[in-house]
């Protein structure tokens, strides 16, 4: 989705862009929810995130499609937050790995996508 952007872009192809809009209109609204509420209301910083916020998902959405490696889909995602709260509970409950929670999350995640996608997909 990224690249053909990129390439609605260079092209200077408005149907794409009118295409965009009314085939996304649910997410191009839910969006802008988001980024409004993020951001208090700034009508800059919304606009901005919106467009952050789409350009991150359409790569990661590219990076999947490329890639062959699964990152959204409901398999990954129930077992990442089992996981999640199991690790992160005793993590908790551990005096030498409280003050480190944020490694702890992130190596759990790299292990996660890692095991998922080479065993158990």
């Amino acid at each position: 989705m990224f690249f053909d952007f990129v390439n609605a872009v260079i092209n200077l192809d408005f149907g794409w862009f009118v295409w965009l809009v009314s085939a996304n209109i649910f997410w191009l609204f839910a969006f802008i929810a988001l980024c409004f509420f993020f951001w208090d209301g700034k009508t800059n910083k919304t606009i901005a995130g919106l467009f952050l916020l789409s350009v991150v998902a359409w790569t990661w959405i590219d990076f999947e499609l490329m890639s062959g490696w699964i990152l959204f889909v409901g398999g990954f995602l129930s077992v990442y937050y089992i996981t999640k709260v199991a690790i992160l509970t005793f993590a908790e409950n551990t005096p030498s790995l409280q003050n480190k929670l944020i490694i702890v999350s992130e190596i759990r995640f790299l292990a996660l996508l890692l095991i998922y996608n080479l065993f158990m997909r």
